[in-house]
């Protein structure tokens, strides 16, 4: 078995563990959400349901040297912690699997597995539909090959805020994780990463949305800034409730490499009274 394989083999478990660790002690009070809520955490990067995500992002053509196609096909699980004696907050926990991540290159194209990542904010509710999230963000260099990752362990500071009012919803996620170990031949890593999201609910489980991802490298000053509309629904198939949407993207940065435009295609299981199901009865 490769060694990518065995990490991802390895993430799910971890992620799974906790999961069910907290489930234990939770309250077991089901947590019912009206549709425009459940719209609501289905978009937000970070998010207070329990939720798997499937994503893939196909990017047809790249700035700079790259010629050719890219794509990248990512697993997320939003993991919200609840309070309990042991906490002093809820949190919110988000684990990135980049399952599969194809990069054009000059002789052909290369498939292979990236670096996981990991972010976890402790929650704080300012009233007025306002909340603000601190806490650290982490990557782990899992990489199957030096091209689809940094070869780098990272850790850093993360922190959101999130604006609901009525049919809308404004935030922002940062996170700003550094190299401190890893393959001493590779470069320091050091970015920023900006990810506002908006969305607007139509009606209908209906609704348009915003979520681009902009870097900010403070190593080679160069920056990724792209701009995106997309649009979606969340409805049921049979009991389970579902998030899908698409989301096309253009970069208006010339620094490259990077993809000139992508289309990203999201599907996810939304799970709103997880932890009252699981809890002992």
């Amino acid at each position: 078995m490769s060694n990518y394989a065995i990490a991802l083999i390895l993430a799910l478990l971890v992620g799974v563990g906790i999961g069910a660790g907290i489930a234990q002690a939770d309250s077991g009070n089901a947590t019912s959400l009206s549709q425009a809520d459940l719209i609501n955490q289905a978009n937000a990067p970070i998010s207070s349901i329990f939720q798997i995500r499937l994503q893939d992002a196909y990017a047809p053509a790249f700035q700079g040297q790259l010629r050719g196609q890219g794509n990248l096909f990512s697993i997320a699980v939003g993991m919200p912690l609840p309070q309990y004696r042991l906490l002093p907050f809820p949190q919110l926990s988000l684990l990135t699997i980049p399952a599969a991540v194809t990069l054009p290159l000059p002789l052909g194209s290369l498939t292979g597995f990236g670096d996981i990542r990991f972010v976890d904010l402790a929650v704080l509710d300012a009233g007025h539909s306002l909340l603000f999230g601190v806490g650290p963000t982490f990557v782990f260099p899992t990489a199957s090959d030096l091209t689809t990752g940094q070869g780098k362990w990272q850790a850093g500071p993360a922190a959101a805020v999130a604006f609901a009012p009525r049919k809308w919803l404004f935030g922002i996620l940062a996170q700003n994780p550094i190299s401190f170990a890893g393959d001493a031949t590779r470069p320091a890593a050091n970015a920023l990463f900006l990810q506002p999201f908006i969305t607007y609910q139509l009606g209908h489980g209906w609704f348009v949305r915003s979520e681009p991802q902009m870097v900010f490298d403070w190593e080679t000053n160069k920056q990724q800034l792209p701009v995106d509309a997309g649009v979606g629904r969340v409805f049921k198939i049979g009991p389970q409730y579902v998030n899908c949407f698409v989301d096309p993207a253009w970069n208006v940065s010339g620094d490259g490499p990077a993809p000139r435009y992508a289309i990203t295609f999201g599907f996810s299981l939304l799970y709103p009274n997880f932890w009252g199901s699981q809890a002992p009865r």
